[in-house]
Formats: structure tokens, sequence, C-alpha cells
């Protein structure tokens, strides 16, 4: 008789759903911008910023990911955006959960300089994006459908203080521009506890990341943990297996930061590359990505 019940106890166990995580635990989350002119900012420099006779400036600037240096090395992939939830956060009884964030660390830069007048030497000047000094922190409100589901939706009103920095080719002379906080709407952006295939995890300890662009990490943030932003429980077209790629696009009315999965670093020889994030998007077969090329050329896994 005992020997019954265990068995129907065990029975009955199996055939309870899985429950997923219930509590999101702090962690960085990670992720590489897309290059293809859907990240950009309208800028307005004023006169005598690049020098003291350089005339005004507005122009619309297409950005491009640059992977941050890291300590341990390459444990991001090609990570070039850093946000780190500060603490731990529960599913309450409606499925939704909240969470402190801050941006860590961003590395852009612009895919084509602008045109300077009014300064002696090049007229053309390249910019790099990072985070400025100070950084406010923001609230990510997280959902899922039930108690059982795997990943889900998250809102944000992601700050950022970005750090602009202006090189003039030729000379090499620069002009820093700590621009006032941003604040970049996101709304129904996917997630699940794990990424899939060729998704970026670390969970070695803490990592150090470079906020400032000279190439040295400085700062310390967590291991990523049970959120994976940017992928989605479903398959679509382009993915038969999930979680799947979903891309993140972050706006206001001048700037928009259009995000998608890091990709690891391959550790096999390169078979083939795609020139373009959208090519990453749509190639089923990509899991990695060559340090020694752009961050947005792409190769499949052997």
């Amino acid at each position: 008789m005992r020997r019954t019940l265990y068995f129907g106890l065990a029975l009955a166990l199996v055939a309870l759903p899985a429950l997923a995580d219930n509590t999101i635990l702090a962690g960085s989350d990670v992720f590489q911008t897309a290059g293809d002119g859907t990240t950009y900012s309208d800028l307005t420099i004023p006169a005598g910023f690049f020098c003291t006779t350089s005339a005004a400036l507005s122009a619309h600037v297409a950005f491009t990911g640059v992977p941050l240096a890291t300590s341990p090395a390459d444990v991001f992939g090609a990570t070039d955006t850093v946000i780190e939830r500060l603490g731990d956060t529960t599913f309450d009884a409606n499925n939704t959960a909240t969470v402190n964030a801050i941006v860590r660390a961003v590395s852009f830069k612009s895919t084509a300089p602008v045109t300077v007048s009014g300064c002696s030497g090049s007229a053309l000047w390249d910019i790099k994006t990072t985070t400025g000094p100070t950084q406010s922190a923001f609230t990510m409100t997280i959902h899922r459908a039930s108690p059982t589901a795997t990943g889900g939706t998250f809102d944000a009103s992601v700050v950022i203080s970005p750090r602009l920095t202006f090189t003039q080719q030729g000379s090499g002379v620069t002009r820093t521009l700590d621009e006032s906080p941003v604040t970049f709407s996101t709304a129904a952006a996917s997630w699940t506890h794990q990424p899939g295939s060729g998704g970026v995890t670390y969970t070695g300890g803490s990592v150090q990341v470079d906020t400032d662009g000279n190439g040295v990490p400085d700062t310390t943030v967590p291991k990523t943990s049970n959120f994976a932003a940017g992928w989605s429980p479903y398959t679509n077209a382009n993915c038969s297996t999930a979680p799947c790629p979903a891309p993140i696009s972050h706006q206001d009315i001048i700037n928009r930061h259009l995000t998608q999965p890091s990709p690891k670093y391959c550790t096999a020889t390169p078979v083939g590359t795609a020139s373009t994030a959208k090519a990453l998007q749509q190639q089923v077969a990509v899991r990695c990505v060559a340090k020694a090329t752009s961050a947005t050329a792409v190769t499949p896994e052997n």
C-alpha cells in the first residue's frame, strides 16, 4: 500500500506544470547596437564650440556600437551597452515585478564624420559616445503571462547622461560635451530567463567594463542573471528554436537607440560574414561575431 501511495505521489508531481523563476535576480543586461542607421541623434552644437570661429552645427548623426573592453577580457562578447538591474525583484499576484536599473556603460561611434566650418585644419570631425560621469537610476516594470511563463515583456524609461567626444581628423584635436540626461522610452520589449543559442551569459562573478572609452575597464558591474533582455520566448519566421532574438528600440523625439542581443566572440575560424545588423537578425545560423572585425560583422558557428 505504501509503495502504491509513493508511486501515486510521484506521478502527481510529474503531472504538475514546471514553475518558472518567481524572482528576477540583480544582474547586468548586455546589448549590441545596430549600425545600420537606426541608431541616431539629431545634434545641435552652438557656434564657437569647436574653435572660437566655428559655426553652429546641426546634424543627423548615425551611430554604431563599439565593443566594450572588459576584465575578464571578452566575457560580454560584442556588447557595447550595459545596464545594471540594482536589486532582486519578485513577481506579484498580477505577474508584475518592478526594479530600479541604471546605465553603466555605452560605447558608440559615428558612422560618418560631421562637417564643421570655421576652424583651421580638417572640417571633418568624428564622434564617440560614452557615459558621462553621473548617471541616474530609472524603473523597469517586468511582465509575464502566468507563473509558469519563461519570459514576457518589460517597459522602461531609460535615462542616460551621454558624453560626446569630437575628434578632428588629421590634427587629433578633441572637444568634449556632457549632454543633459536623455530619456528613452521602451515599451513591450521582450525578455526570457535565459538567452537563446549564441547569446551572452557570464556567471563567473563581477566584471569590470570601460565606461569612458579609453579601452581600460574601470567600473565593476555584476554578472548576468536569470533575465535576458532582448530575447523572446516565441519562435518566428527567422528563428525556429526559442528563445529568439527580439531587437529593442529606445527612443525620444530626436534620438533613437536600436539594440539586439549581444553575440559571443567566435572561438572557431570564421567561415563567412554579414555586413549589417539586419543580416544578423535574419540569419538563423548566426551564432557568434569575429572579434577581429566590426561589431556588426557576424559569422556562423562551425
